[in-house]
């Protein structure tokens, strides 16, 4: 990339990574207007400073992007002259593991796309970016070759200073050399020793950052952040419509639907990640259901390891159901964001737009996920004309170039895919009834036909699939392991 003001300036790519995440570059002290501008075409928002305080600029290079500091060199020293460039990689490695450790939970947990930099872009940089992609299980032939390309880069930018640097050291050739290699050149066999060097003392460079404090929680975090290979799965429920005293229509038991969602899950093979209950938890707004609810969430939750987004629909009794169960929630799992929406008034307030405008102004790693209870586009059936959200218009605004990949809604009672300002939509069917959607508009017919659903998401696409809460026949078996029991 060429950016004004700096130079060696680049996105980190190869198999299996996330595009447009990990980008690396020289010093940022004299970028001009349109370099930073480069920048934040890219969207970058961390970056992630290298250098000691000696060596940075007085002046104030920040742009529309937040600075964090993690100096690798020993401060007392600084940043060495002269030396074997596989040399200073393995002093570094023994001696500044710490250092290197912060620096990449830094780059795990900051906001993305993070751009890292040192002096030149090439050692310091080059190491971190190295053990990254190492911890994360990119193969060596790709770090090597995203290394070498800072060799061609930086010789052209650094050279002249370089060698007039050197001219007051009084070195022999042999010294000479090796310095102007330290200083210019990027040899892909000095990155080989120096990951070499961590699996020879400690098998893996996972147990190298291990043993300098890194947790399960960083390596989740930073695959999360580097890795393309992520997938959220959701389990979507919705319209409960739980009832106080006697079943709904003398056969809904809302709330003992959702005990046996856990149960048909819990012994399937699906493994959610996040479980999404979109709105009409009671019916009528019986409150007095919210208590028995809320354990069979939490119920839910401990069954499944995963958090509960729980979002209002207009049978919910508001102010109970705040107290219960909070008020447009968010979730953060696996580098996605679930945001909640209260649609309960059949609208957005102006407030929640807002709101949500806010949120969404930080785009989460890998994307995020809208609830809410009414549809914002309409229903093919007759008698839930006019049902949708009202003023879609007004929610598209609040989306559009946001990093919403999903919408997940509810409210009709029949599933139904669409797409809305361009984000796929997936309306999930009730636990309660299913609705015929072929009736007239002044009648309405419910089946005992309860679903739920499993949304898988990813930066591949979005796909969404009803279940039957109750078991179907079974008209032949493949494989002893399927879930369901042959009669």
């Amino acid at each position: 990339m060429e950016v004004a003001g700096t130079f060696n300036v680049r996105a980190v790519a190869g198999p299996g990574l996330s595009p447009g995440v990990l980008f690396r570059s020289a010093a940022l002290d004299h970028l001009r207007d349109e370099g930073r501008n480069s920048l934040r075409a890219c969207g970058i928002r961390t970056v992630i400073d290298l250098r000691d305080v000696t060596e940075r600029a007085t002046a104030d290079t920040t742009g529309d992007w937040s600075v964090a500091h993690h100096p690798l060199y020993d401060p007392r020293t600084g940043p060495p002259q002269i030396g074997d460039v596989a040399v200073v990689y393995r002093t570094l490695l023994d001696e500044r593991g710490g250092a290197l450790t912060e620096a990449l939970r830094a780059l795990a947990y900051a906001p993305a796309p993070v751009l890292v930099h040192c002096t030149a872009g090439k050692d310091r940089t080059g190491l971190v970016v190295a053990l990254a992609l190492a911890a994360v299980g990119v193969p060596d032939a790709v770090i090597l070759d995203d290394y070498a390309r800072s060799g061609t880069q930086v010789r052209p930018h650094r050279e002249e200073p370089v060698r007039r640097l050197l001219a007051g050291l009084s070195l022999d050739p042999a010294d000479y050399t090796r310095a102007l290699e330290l200083h210019l050149d990027s040899p892909p066999p000095a990155m080989a020793s120096a990951l070499a060097h961590v699996r020879g003392r400690y098998e893996t460079v996972t147990n190298y950052l291990r043993a300098h404090g890194f947790t399960e929680t960083d390596f989740e975090a930073l695959r999360v952040r580097l890795l393309d290979t992520t997938e959220l799965t959701v389990l979507h429920l919705s319209d409960v419509h739980a009832t106080a005293a006697a079943p709904l229509y003398t056969q809904v038991d809302g709330t003992a639907r959702v005990r046996q969602v856990a149960e048909r899950v819990e012994s399937s093979m699906l493994r959610p990640d996040v479980v999404v209950v979109t709105g009409d938890l009671s019916h009528h707004g019986e409150s007095s259901t919210y208590p028995a609810l809320a354990a069979a969430f939490a119920e839910l939750r401990a069954r499944l390891g995963c958090p509960v987004v729980v979002v209002p629909g207009n049978h919910d009794e508001p102010s109970s159901f705040t107290t219960v169960f909070g008020r447009n929630p968010i979730e953060h799992v696996h580098g996605f964001r679930v945001i909640g929406l209260d649609t309960a008034a059949g609208s957005v307030s102006r407030e929640d737009l807002d709101r949500l405008r806010a949120e969404l102004g930080s785009p989460a790693p890998n994307g995020t996920i809208l609830a809410l209870h009414h549809p914002p586009v309409p229903s093919p059936a007759a008698t839930l004309a006019g049902r949708e959200l009202a003023a879609p218009d007004e929610l598209a605004a609040a989306l559009d170039g946001s990093d919403v990949m999903a919408i997940l809604a509810g409210h009709f009672h029949h599933p139904m895919s669409g797409m809305f300002a361009g984000i796929p939509l997936w309306v999930g069917g009730s636990l309660a009834y299913l609705q015929d959607i072929g009736t007239s508009a002044d009648t309405v017919v419910g089946f005992d036909a309860p679903t739920y659903s499993i949304v898988r998401c990813s930066r591949h696409g979005v796909s969404a699939l009803p279940i039957p809460l109750h078991t179907p026949d079974v008209l032949f078996r493949s494989s002893p392991t399927l879930t369901a029991a042959a009669p």
